[in-house]
Protein backbone atom coordinates (compact mmCIF):
# COMPACT_ATOMS: atom_id res chain seq x y z
CA UNK A 1 0.00 0.00 0.00
CA UNK A 2 2.66 2.50 1.10
CA UNK A 3 4.50 1.47 -2.46
CA UNK A 4 1.13 2.34 -4.48
CA UNK A 5 0.79 5.52 -2.17
CA UNK A 6 4.60 6.95 -3.24
CA UNK A 7 3.81 5.92 -6.64
CA UNK A 8 0.32 8.13 -7.04
CA UNK A 9 2.34 10.93 -5.39
CA UNK A 10 4.88 10.96 -8.18
CA UNK A 11 2.57 10.51 -10.78
CA UNK A 12 0.75 13.79 -9.10
CA UNK A 13 3.31 15.81 -9.80
CA UNK A 14 4.33 14.94 -12.76
CA UNK A 15 7.65 12.65 -12.18
CA UNK A 16 8.08 9.87 -14.96
CA UNK A 17 7.92 6.55 -12.83
CA UNK A 18 7.49 2.76 -13.98
CA UNK A 19 4.85 0.37 -13.26
CA UNK A 20 5.46 -3.35 -12.99
CA UNK A 21 3.56 -5.27 -15.17
CA UNK A 22 5.32 -9.01 -15.67
CA UNK A 23 8.38 -9.42 -16.80
CA UNK A 24 7.86 -6.20 -18.21
CA UNK A 25 7.78 -2.93 -17.06
CA UNK A 26 5.72 0.43 -18.37
CA UNK A 27 7.28 3.65 -18.27
CA UNK A 28 4.39 6.59 -17.41
CA UNK A 29 4.79 9.67 -18.71
CA UNK A 30 2.34 13.37 -17.29
CA UNK A 31 -1.62 12.54 -17.26
CA UNK A 32 -2.64 12.74 -21.01
CA UNK A 33 -6.26 13.35 -18.91
CA UNK A 34 -7.51 14.88 -15.66
CA UNK A 35 -11.11 15.96 -14.66
CA UNK A 36 -12.33 16.49 -11.15
CA UNK A 37 -15.42 18.06 -12.87
CA UNK A 38 -15.26 21.57 -11.09
CA UNK A 39 -15.53 22.62 -14.40
CA UNK A 40 -18.45 20.32 -15.23
CA UNK A 41 -18.94 17.26 -17.68
CA UNK A 42 -18.07 19.12 -21.40
CA UNK A 43 -15.27 16.56 -21.97
CA UNK A 44 -17.13 13.35 -21.71
CA UNK A 45 -19.79 12.12 -24.17
CA UNK A 46 -22.78 9.91 -22.89
CA UNK A 47 -24.74 7.63 -24.40
CA UNK A 48 -27.33 9.34 -22.76
CA UNK A 49 -27.46 12.68 -21.61
CA UNK A 50 -30.54 12.56 -20.13
CA UNK A 51 -29.09 9.38 -17.53
CA UNK A 52 -25.76 11.79 -16.52
CA UNK A 53 -25.41 14.54 -14.02
CA UNK A 54 -23.01 17.17 -12.38
CA UNK A 55 -23.42 17.07 -8.79
CA UNK A 56 -22.29 19.78 -6.34
CA UNK A 57 -21.77 18.57 -2.63
CA UNK A 58 -20.54 21.47 -0.59
CA UNK A 59 -18.42 23.13 -3.31
CA UNK A 60 -16.92 19.74 -4.71
CA UNK A 61 -18.31 18.11 -8.31
CA UNK A 62 -18.54 14.86 -8.93
CA UNK A 63 -20.43 13.77 -12.55
CA UNK A 64 -23.02 10.22 -12.02
CA UNK A 65 -26.17 8.35 -13.04
CA UNK A 66 -29.07 10.25 -11.86
CA UNK A 67 -31.24 7.05 -12.59
CA UNK A 68 -30.83 3.29 -13.60
CA UNK A 69 -32.72 3.56 -16.77
CA UNK A 70 -31.59 4.70 -19.59
CA UNK A 71 -33.18 5.86 -23.24
CA UNK A 72 -29.90 4.31 -24.81
CA UNK A 73 -30.75 0.82 -25.66
CA UNK A 74 -27.54 -0.95 -27.56
CA UNK A 75 -28.02 -3.32 -30.30
CA UNK A 76 -26.53 -6.23 -28.61
CA UNK A 77 -26.19 -6.83 -24.74
CA UNK A 78 -24.06 -4.37 -22.78
CA UNK A 79 -24.06 -1.69 -20.67
CA UNK A 80 -26.51 1.04 -20.60
CA UNK A 81 -24.70 4.09 -18.94
CA UNK A 82 -21.22 4.80 -20.65
CA UNK A 83 -19.18 8.22 -20.84
CA UNK A 84 -16.38 8.08 -22.91
CA UNK A 85 -13.46 10.60 -22.53
CA UNK A 86 -13.87 13.16 -25.70
CA UNK A 87 -10.96 13.30 -27.94
CA UNK A 88 -9.12 10.74 -26.91
CA UNK A 89 -7.45 7.27 -27.47
CA UNK A 90 -4.88 4.75 -26.02
CA UNK A 91 -3.32 1.72 -26.43
CA UNK A 92 -1.50 1.22 -23.47
CA UNK A 93 -2.46 3.24 -20.29
CA UNK A 94 -2.84 3.70 -16.91
CA UNK A 95 -6.57 5.21 -15.29
CA UNK A 96 -7.58 5.49 -11.98
CA UNK A 97 -10.60 7.89 -10.57
CA UNK A 98 -12.79 7.10 -7.76
CA UNK A 99 -16.34 6.06 -7.52
CA UNK A 100 -18.67 5.97 -5.23
CA UNK A 101 -22.52 3.53 -5.66
CA UNK A 102 -24.85 5.83 -5.01
CA UNK A 103 -28.12 3.17 -4.59
CA UNK A 104 -27.72 0.28 -2.61
CA UNK A 105 -29.41 -2.76 -5.34
CA UNK A 106 -27.71 -5.49 -2.87
CA UNK A 107 -25.66 -7.64 -4.82
CA UNK A 108 -27.15 -6.13 -8.12
CA UNK A 109 -24.45 -3.01 -7.58
CA UNK A 110 -21.72 -2.42 -10.02
CA UNK A 111 -19.12 -0.29 -12.07
CA UNK A 112 -18.05 -0.09 -15.28
CA UNK A 113 -14.78 0.92 -16.86
CA UNK A 114 -14.20 0.96 -20.84
CA UNK A 115 -11.34 0.34 -22.85
CA UNK A 116 -10.20 -0.22 -26.30
CA UNK A 117 -13.81 1.38 -27.00
CA UNK A 118 -13.91 1.36 -31.56
CA UNK A 119 -17.90 1.75 -31.42
CA UNK A 120 -21.09 1.03 -29.67
CA UNK A 121 -20.70 -2.67 -30.49
CA UNK A 122 -17.17 -3.32 -30.17
CA UNK A 123 -15.04 -2.96 -27.02
CA UNK A 124 -13.97 -4.45 -23.66
CA UNK A 125 -15.14 -3.59 -20.06
CA UNK A 126 -14.99 -4.67 -16.34
CA UNK A 127 -17.48 -5.35 -14.99
CA UNK A 128 -17.20 -4.91 -11.03
CA UNK A 129 -20.13 -6.97 -9.78
CA UNK A 130 -21.09 -7.32 -6.11
CA UNK A 131 -21.99 -10.61 -6.79
CA UNK A 132 -20.14 -12.13 -9.23
CA UNK A 133 -21.48 -14.97 -12.05
CA UNK A 134 -21.09 -15.44 -15.80
CA UNK A 135 -22.84 -12.25 -16.77
CA UNK A 136 -21.66 -10.02 -13.75
CA UNK A 137 -18.28 -9.22 -12.28
CA UNK A 138 -16.24 -10.12 -14.79
CA UNK A 139 -13.51 -8.72 -17.60
CA UNK A 140 -15.73 -8.51 -20.21
CA UNK A 141 -15.80 -8.06 -24.34
CA UNK A 142 -18.51 -6.87 -26.86
CA UNK A 143 -17.48 -8.19 -30.26
CA UNK A 144 -20.44 -7.62 -32.40
CA UNK A 145 -22.62 -9.71 -30.19
CA UNK A 146 -23.99 -10.05 -26.64
CA UNK A 147 -21.14 -9.19 -24.30
CA UNK A 148 -19.50 -12.62 -23.18
CA UNK A 149 -16.77 -13.03 -20.02
CA UNK A 150 -13.11 -13.01 -20.50
CA UNK A 151 -12.47 -14.13 -17.12
CA UNK A 152 -14.00 -16.35 -14.31
CA UNK A 153 -13.68 -13.83 -11.65
CA UNK A 154 -14.93 -15.61 -8.01
CA UNK A 155 -14.17 -12.56 -6.04
CA UNK A 156 -16.95 -10.00 -4.33
CA UNK A 157 -16.77 -6.46 -4.54
CA UNK A 158 -17.23 -5.04 -1.24
CA UNK A 159 -19.57 -1.96 -2.33
CA UNK A 160 -20.86 -0.01 0.57
CA UNK A 161 -22.00 3.84 0.13
CA UNK A 162 -18.43 5.43 0.99
CA UNK A 163 -15.97 6.08 -1.93
CA UNK A 164 -13.88 3.79 -3.49
CA UNK A 165 -10.55 3.80 -5.96
CA UNK A 166 -10.44 1.75 -8.82
CA UNK A 167 -7.27 1.46 -11.41
CA UNK A 168 -6.91 -0.31 -14.55
CA UNK A 169 -3.63 -0.87 -16.27
CA UNK A 170 -3.08 -2.27 -19.84
CA UNK A 171 -0.15 -3.26 -21.77
CA UNK A 172 -1.76 -3.19 -25.57
CA UNK A 173 1.03 -5.62 -27.16
CA UNK A 174 0.44 -8.16 -24.78
CA UNK A 175 -2.95 -7.89 -24.24
CA UNK A 176 -2.71 -7.53 -20.14
CA UNK A 177 -5.44 -5.71 -18.47
CA UNK A 178 -5.14 -5.55 -14.57
CA UNK A 179 -8.43 -3.94 -12.43
CA UNK A 180 -7.83 -2.84 -9.18
CA UNK A 181 -10.39 -2.58 -6.85
CA UNK A 182 -9.18 0.08 -3.37
CA UNK A 183 -6.22 -2.15 -2.81
CA UNK A 184 -3.76 -0.74 -5.63
CA UNK A 185 -0.84 -3.35 -5.01
CA UNK A 186 -2.97 -6.61 -5.80
CA UNK A 187 -5.65 -6.99 -9.25
CA UNK A 188 -9.18 -8.10 -8.26
CA UNK A 189 -8.84 -9.73 -11.65
CA UNK A 190 -7.22 -9.62 -14.90
CA UNK A 191 -6.81 -11.08 -18.32
CA UNK A 192 -4.86 -11.31 -21.03
CA UNK A 193 -6.78 -10.61 -24.71
CA UNK A 194 -5.81 -8.64 -28.13
CA UNK A 195 -9.04 -8.54 -29.93
CA UNK A 196 -8.84 -4.79 -29.84
CA UNK A 197 -5.79 -2.30 -29.78
CA UNK A 198 -5.72 1.51 -29.49
CA UNK A 199 -9.38 2.74 -28.55
CA UNK A 200 -11.79 5.39 -26.19
CA UNK A 201 -11.61 5.21 -22.55
CA UNK A 202 -15.00 5.65 -20.41
CA UNK A 203 -16.50 4.82 -17.08
CA UNK A 204 -20.39 3.87 -16.40
CA UNK A 205 -22.20 1.71 -14.91
CA UNK A 206 -24.27 -1.82 -16.86
CA UNK A 207 -27.38 -0.48 -15.02
CA UNK A 208 -26.66 0.60 -11.66
CA UNK A 209 -26.17 4.33 -9.98
CA UNK A 210 -22.17 5.87 -9.33
CA UNK A 211 -21.34 8.98 -9.38
CA UNK A 212 -17.09 9.67 -9.88
CA UNK A 213 -14.49 12.26 -9.18
CA UNK A 214 -10.71 12.93 -9.89
CA UNK A 215 -10.33 10.45 -13.20
CA UNK A 216 -6.73 10.50 -14.18
CA UNK A 217 -5.76 8.72 -17.51
CA UNK A 218 -1.82 8.45 -17.74
CA UNK A 219 -0.21 6.96 -21.37
CA UNK A 220 2.31 3.78 -20.94
CA UNK A 221 5.35 3.40 -23.01
CA UNK A 222 6.76 -0.56 -23.08
CA UNK A 223 10.15 -1.07 -21.14
CA UNK A 224 11.39 -4.64 -21.87
CA UNK A 225 14.95 -4.60 -20.64
CA UNK A 226 16.24 -5.51 -24.30
CA UNK A 227 16.10 -2.99 -26.50
CA UNK A 228 14.30 -3.90 -30.10
CA UNK A 229 16.01 -4.73 -33.11
CA UNK A 230 15.78 -1.27 -33.94
CA UNK A 231 18.01 -0.16 -31.07
CA UNK A 232 15.50 1.07 -28.88
CA UNK A 233 12.87 1.34 -26.94
CA UNK A 234 9.62 0.51 -29.21
CA UNK A 235 6.81 3.09 -28.03
CA UNK A 236 3.21 2.40 -27.24
CA UNK A 237 0.63 4.14 -28.98
CA UNK A 238 -0.50 7.17 -26.75
CA UNK A 239 -3.09 9.62 -26.98
CA UNK A 240 -1.67 13.03 -28.96
CA UNK A 241 -0.47 15.34 -26.52
CA UNK A 242 -1.40 18.98 -26.77
CA UNK A 243 1.07 20.62 -29.36
CA UNK A 244 3.67 23.02 -27.52
CA UNK A 245 2.84 26.84 -27.73
CA UNK A 246 3.40 30.20 -25.93
CA UNK A 247 1.82 31.38 -22.72
CA UNK A 248 -1.18 33.07 -23.20
CA UNK A 249 -1.79 36.46 -22.35
CA UNK A 250 -4.55 36.33 -21.34
CA UNK A 251 -5.65 32.03 -20.36
CA UNK A 252 -9.53 30.84 -20.42
CA UNK A 253 -11.38 33.97 -20.47
CA UNK A 254 -14.90 33.56 -19.69
CA UNK A 255 -16.80 35.28 -22.81
CA UNK A 256 -20.23 33.43 -22.08
CA UNK A 257 -22.48 31.87 -19.47
CA UNK A 258 -24.01 29.46 -21.03
CA UNK A 259 -21.47 26.72 -21.60
CA UNK A 260 -18.47 25.90 -19.62
CA UNK A 261 -16.96 25.72 -23.21
CA UNK A 262 -17.55 29.37 -24.01
CA UNK A 263 -13.62 30.42 -23.27
CA UNK A 264 -10.92 31.94 -25.03
CA UNK A 265 -6.98 32.19 -24.49
CA UNK A 266 -5.58 35.49 -25.85
CA UNK A 267 -2.22 36.26 -26.94
CA UNK A 268 -1.30 39.96 -27.45
CA UNK A 269 1.39 41.37 -29.88
CA UNK A 270 3.95 43.44 -29.14
CA UNK A 271 3.32 46.96 -30.36
CA UNK A 272 2.80 50.56 -29.52
CA UNK A 273 -0.04 50.65 -31.82
CA UNK A 274 -3.59 48.79 -31.61
CA UNK A 275 -2.66 45.45 -33.78
CA UNK A 276 -4.91 43.09 -35.96
CA UNK A 277 -6.55 39.77 -34.59
CA UNK A 278 -6.61 36.45 -35.83
CA UNK A 279 -9.13 34.27 -34.33
CA UNK A 280 -8.12 30.85 -34.56
CA UNK A 281 -11.59 28.52 -34.65
CA UNK A 282 -10.50 24.65 -34.53
CA UNK A 283 -12.64 21.97 -36.36
CA UNK A 284 -13.97 18.58 -35.15
CA UNK A 285 -17.41 18.25 -36.92
CA UNK A 286 -19.21 20.83 -34.14
CA UNK A 287 -18.94 17.50 -31.63
CA UNK A 288 -15.41 17.70 -30.59
CA UNK A 289 -11.89 19.65 -30.97
CA UNK A 290 -10.41 21.85 -28.59
CA UNK A 291 -8.32 25.59 -28.75
CA UNK A 292 -5.42 23.57 -26.92
CA UNK A 293 -4.94 21.91 -30.76
CA UNK A 294 -3.17 25.49 -31.76
CA UNK A 295 0.29 25.52 -31.34
CA UNK A 296 3.62 27.28 -32.17
CA UNK A 297 2.74 26.92 -35.67
CA UNK A 298 0.56 29.29 -36.27
CA UNK A 299 0.89 31.13 -33.31
CA UNK A 300 4.27 32.42 -32.79
CA UNK A 301 4.07 33.51 -36.84
CA UNK A 302 1.17 36.10 -36.24
CA UNK A 303 2.68 36.98 -32.97
CA UNK A 304 5.90 37.64 -34.82
CA UNK A 305 3.94 39.40 -37.56
CA UNK A 306 2.50 42.12 -34.94
CA UNK A 307 -0.87 40.41 -35.24
CA UNK A 308 -2.49 39.27 -31.63
CA UNK A 309 -3.93 35.87 -31.71
CA UNK A 310 -7.49 34.42 -29.83
CA UNK A 311 -8.50 30.51 -29.61
CA UNK A 312 -12.02 29.97 -28.95
CA UNK A 313 -14.01 26.98 -27.53
CA UNK A 314 -17.54 26.83 -28.15
CA UNK A 315 -20.39 24.64 -27.22
CA UNK A 316 -20.49 21.37 -29.19
CA UNK A 317 -24.08 20.14 -31.08
CA UNK A 318 -24.91 18.00 -28.22
CA UNK A 319 -25.02 20.55 -25.63
CA UNK A 320 -26.81 22.69 -27.78
CA UNK A 321 -29.59 19.81 -27.90
CA UNK A 322 -29.52 19.43 -25.15
CA UNK A 323 -30.20 23.15 -24.34
CA UNK A 324 -32.70 22.88 -27.10
CA UNK A 325 -31.21 25.68 -29.26
CA UNK A 326 -32.72 25.39 -32.89
CA UNK A 327 -30.48 24.42 -34.95
CA UNK A 328 -28.27 23.46 -32.90
CA UNK A 329 -25.61 24.32 -35.23
CA UNK A 330 -26.63 28.14 -33.82
CA UNK A 331 -25.18 27.88 -30.45
CA UNK A 332 -21.82 26.51 -32.01
CA UNK A 333 -21.88 30.00 -34.76
CA UNK A 334 -23.21 32.52 -32.32
CA UNK A 335 -20.83 31.33 -29.19
CA UNK A 336 -18.37 32.10 -31.81
CA UNK A 337 -20.02 35.55 -32.50
CA UNK A 338 -19.87 36.46 -29.27
CA UNK A 339 -16.27 35.73 -28.60
CA UNK A 340 -15.72 38.13 -31.70
CA UNK A 341 -18.07 40.92 -29.77
CA UNK A 342 -16.09 40.41 -26.58
CA UNK A 343 -12.33 41.28 -28.08
CA UNK A 344 -14.07 44.35 -29.78
CA UNK A 345 -15.34 45.30 -26.61
CA UNK A 346 -11.77 45.03 -24.84
CA UNK A 347 -10.46 46.54 -27.68
CA UNK A 348 -8.74 49.06 -25.78
CA UNK A 349 -7.55 46.91 -22.89
CA UNK A 350 -6.00 44.15 -25.37
CA UNK A 351 -4.58 47.26 -27.63
CA UNK A 352 -6.42 45.73 -30.80
CA UNK A 353 -7.90 47.32 -33.68
CA UNK A 354 -11.56 46.33 -33.46
CA UNK A 355 -11.29 47.23 -37.54
CA UNK A 356 -8.86 44.70 -38.46
CA UNK A 357 -9.92 40.89 -36.95
CA UNK A 358 -9.72 38.62 -38.89
CA UNK A 359 -10.41 34.36 -38.43
CA UNK A 360 -9.15 31.13 -39.29
CA UNK A 361 -9.76 27.49 -39.13
CA UNK A 362 -10.28 23.96 -40.18
CA UNK A 363 -13.72 21.87 -41.21
CA UNK A 364 -16.23 22.96 -39.08
CA UNK A 365 -13.93 25.78 -37.78
CA UNK A 366 -13.57 27.06 -41.27
CA UNK A 367 -17.48 26.88 -42.06
CA UNK A 368 -17.48 29.13 -38.89
CA UNK A 369 -15.42 31.60 -39.75
CA UNK A 370 -16.97 31.79 -43.13
CA UNK A 371 -20.28 32.61 -41.53
CA UNK A 372 -19.02 34.84 -39.16
CA UNK A 373 -17.62 36.98 -42.37
CA UNK A 374 -20.88 36.37 -44.36
CA UNK A 375 -23.57 36.43 -41.92
CA UNK A 376 -25.25 39.86 -41.53
CA UNK A 377 -24.00 41.28 -38.53
CA UNK A 378 -25.80 40.20 -34.97
CA UNK A 379 -24.87 43.41 -33.10
CA UNK A 380 -27.80 44.82 -31.16
CA UNK A 381 -26.84 48.47 -30.94
CA UNK A 382 -29.96 49.27 -28.32
CA UNK A 383 -28.66 45.99 -25.55
CA UNK A 384 -27.84 46.69 -22.18
CA UNK A 385 -25.19 44.37 -22.58
CA UNK A 386 -21.62 46.70 -23.82
CA UNK A 387 -20.85 42.67 -25.95
CA UNK A 388 -23.61 42.30 -27.52
CA UNK A 389 -23.72 46.02 -29.05
CA UNK A 390 -20.39 45.04 -30.55
CA UNK A 391 -20.28 43.83 -34.19
CA UNK A 392 -19.60 39.65 -35.15
CA UNK A 393 -18.57 40.37 -38.66
CA UNK A 394 -14.62 40.07 -39.54
CA UNK A 395 -12.73 41.60 -42.51
CA UNK A 396 -10.61 38.96 -43.68
CA UNK A 397 -10.57 34.71 -43.16
CA UNK A 398 -8.80 32.16 -44.62
CA UNK A 399 -9.46 28.50 -44.19
CA UNK A 400 -8.96 24.98 -44.77
CA UNK A 401 -11.37 22.23 -45.51
CA UNK A 402 -14.31 24.43 -45.17
CA UNK A 403 -17.90 23.32 -46.11
CA UNK A 404 -19.81 26.20 -47.91
CA UNK A 405 -23.07 24.22 -48.21
CA UNK A 406 -25.48 22.42 -45.67
CA UNK A 407 -28.12 21.95 -48.11
CA UNK A 408 -28.30 18.17 -48.72
CA UNK A 409 -29.78 18.15 -52.03
CA UNK A 410 -27.13 21.08 -53.30
CA UNK A 411 -24.54 18.65 -51.85
CA UNK A 412 -25.64 15.70 -53.34
CA UNK A 413 -25.60 17.81 -56.98
CA UNK A 414 -22.04 18.72 -55.84
CA UNK A 415 -20.67 15.08 -54.66
CA UNK A 416 -23.08 11.47 -54.83
CA UNK A 417 -21.43 11.00 -51.83
CA UNK A 418 -21.76 13.76 -49.24
CA UNK A 419 -22.97 12.89 -46.06
CA UNK A 420 -22.07 16.18 -43.69
CA UNK A 421 -24.56 18.31 -42.22
CA UNK A 422 -27.44 16.29 -40.50
CA UNK A 423 -26.12 16.88 -36.91
CA UNK A 424 -25.96 20.27 -37.79
CA UNK A 425 -30.33 20.44 -37.84
CA UNK A 426 -30.50 17.71 -34.57
CA UNK A 427 -30.36 14.70 -36.34
CA UNK A 428 -27.74 13.43 -34.14
CA UNK A 429 -28.08 10.64 -31.77
CA UNK A 430 -26.49 8.42 -30.41
CA UNK A 431 -25.11 4.77 -32.74
CA UNK A 432 -26.47 7.15 -35.47
CA UNK A 433 -23.69 7.03 -38.22
CA UNK A 434 -22.88 10.68 -39.90
CA UNK A 435 -24.19 9.21 -43.28
CA UNK A 436 -27.61 8.47 -41.22
CA UNK A 437 -28.25 11.96 -40.14
CA UNK A 438 -27.44 12.98 -43.66
CA UNK A 439 -30.43 10.88 -45.13
CA UNK A 440 -32.41 11.99 -42.22
CA UNK A 441 -31.50 15.61 -43.05
CA UNK A 442 -32.37 14.57 -46.64
CA UNK A 443 -35.52 12.97 -45.70
CA UNK A 444 -36.51 16.06 -43.87
CA UNK A 445 -35.39 18.76 -46.26
CA UNK A 446 -38.63 20.32 -46.32
CA UNK A 447 -39.58 20.80 -42.91
CA UNK A 448 -35.81 22.48 -42.07
CA UNK A 449 -35.07 23.90 -45.46
CA UNK A 450 -35.91 27.91 -44.20
CA UNK A 451 -32.51 27.33 -42.16
CA UNK A 452 -30.27 26.50 -44.87
CA UNK A 453 -30.12 30.12 -46.43
CA UNK A 454 -29.52 31.21 -42.93
CA UNK A 455 -26.67 28.90 -42.12
CA UNK A 456 -24.72 27.79 -45.40
CA UNK A 457 -21.93 30.56 -46.20
CA UNK A 458 -22.60 30.27 -49.70
CA UNK A 459 -26.06 31.59 -49.61
CA UNK A 460 -24.76 34.77 -47.31
CA UNK A 461 -22.14 36.09 -49.94
CA UNK A 462 -22.80 40.04 -50.66
CA UNK A 463 -20.69 42.29 -52.61
CA UNK A 464 -20.35 44.13 -49.03
CA UNK A 465 -18.11 41.21 -47.79
CA UNK A 466 -14.75 40.89 -47.18
CA UNK A 467 -11.88 38.67 -48.60
CA UNK A 468 -11.89 35.07 -48.56
CA UNK A 469 -9.12 32.32 -48.81
CA UNK A 470 -10.07 28.24 -49.47
CA UNK A 471 -7.27 26.16 -49.19
CA UNK A 472 -8.00 22.12 -50.03
CA UNK A 473 -4.55 20.42 -49.54
CA UNK A 474 -6.21 17.28 -48.76
CA UNK A 475 -7.90 16.87 -52.30
CA UNK A 476 -6.43 13.34 -53.41
CA UNK A 477 -8.14 13.31 -57.19
CA UNK A 478 -9.46 15.74 -59.61
CA UNK A 479 -12.73 16.83 -58.15
CA UNK A 480 -15.49 16.11 -60.63
CA UNK A 481 -18.85 17.53 -60.04
CA UNK A 482 -21.43 15.27 -59.44
CA UNK A 483 -18.85 12.64 -58.58
CA UNK A 484 -17.64 10.29 -55.85
CA UNK A 485 -15.39 12.19 -53.69
CA UNK A 486 -12.82 10.76 -51.96
CA UNK A 487 -13.33 12.72 -48.86
CA UNK A 488 -16.84 14.39 -49.29
CA UNK A 489 -16.73 16.28 -46.21
CA UNK A 490 -14.02 18.28 -47.10
CA UNK A 491 -13.79 18.16 -50.81
CA UNK A 492 -12.39 20.88 -53.23
CA UNK A 493 -16.01 21.05 -54.56
CA UNK A 494 -17.16 22.87 -52.13
CA UNK A 495 -14.18 25.70 -52.75
CA UNK A 496 -14.89 25.74 -56.81
CA UNK A 497 -18.81 26.31 -56.03
CA UNK A 498 -18.26 28.67 -53.27
CA UNK A 499 -15.58 30.61 -55.63
CA UNK A 500 -18.39 30.17 -58.67
CA UNK A 501 -20.96 32.36 -56.38
CA UNK A 502 -18.25 35.06 -55.19
CA UNK A 503 -16.98 35.49 -58.99
CA UNK A 504 -20.89 35.92 -60.14
CA UNK A 505 -21.40 39.01 -57.02
CA UNK A 506 -17.87 40.64 -57.50
CA UNK A 507 -16.23 39.21 -53.95
CA UNK A 508 -12.53 38.47 -53.33
CA UNK A 509 -12.23 34.80 -53.51
CA UNK A 510 -8.43 32.54 -53.25
CA UNK A 511 -8.63 29.13 -53.86
CA UNK A 512 -6.46 26.67 -53.65
CA UNK A 513 -6.01 22.71 -53.97
CA UNK A 514 -3.70 20.36 -55.29
CA UNK A 515 -3.52 21.06 -59.01
CA UNK A 516 -5.14 24.36 -59.17
CA UNK A 517 -4.43 28.31 -57.78
CA UNK A 518 -5.78 31.20 -58.54
CA UNK A 519 -3.79 32.51 -55.28
CA UNK A 520 -0.16 34.37 -54.90
CA UNK A 521 -0.43 33.27 -51.33
CA UNK A 522 0.35 29.58 -50.51
CA UNK A 523 -1.50 29.29 -47.49
CA UNK A 524 -4.07 30.94 -44.85
CA UNK A 525 -1.76 32.30 -42.50
CA UNK A 526 0.19 33.97 -45.61
CA UNK A 527 -3.19 35.50 -46.53
CA UNK A 528 -4.07 36.75 -43.63
CA UNK A 529 -0.62 38.20 -42.91
CA UNK A 530 -0.70 39.99 -45.89
CA UNK A 531 -4.30 41.50 -45.64
CA UNK A 532 -4.36 42.41 -41.76
CA UNK A 533 -1.28 44.20 -42.05
CA UNK A 534 -2.41 46.38 -45.09
CA UNK A 535 -3.45 50.16 -44.23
Amino acid sequence: MLRSLFLSALWAFGVAVQVAFGDETKSASDAIFKDDFQNGSERWETTDATSWEVYDHDGNKTFGNNKRTSNYQPKVRSPHNIALMRDVKVGSFQLTFKVRSTKDTGGHRDCCIFWGYQDPEHFYYAHLGAKPDPASGQIMIVNGEPRRPLTENKKEVPWDDQWHTVRVVRDVESGKVDVYFDDLTKPHMSVADKTFGEGRIGIGSFDDMNEFDDVELVALQIKKGKMDKGGADKPKTAAKAPPARPTPTIAEYVYGTESARQRMDFWKAESDQPTPVVVLIHGGGWVNGDKTGYGNNPIKAYLDAGISVAAINYRFIAESMEQKIEPPVKGCLHDAARAIQTIRAHAKEWNVNPDKIGATGGSAGACTSLWLALHDDIADPNSSDEIARQSSRLSVVAVTGAQTSLDPTELRAWMSNAIYGGHAFGFAAKGRSRAQEFELLMANREQVKHWFTEYSPIELISKDDGKFFLEYPNQKTEPVLGGKEPDPTHSALYGIKFLERCKEIGVSCDLVYPGYSNSKFKNSTEFLIEHLKQK
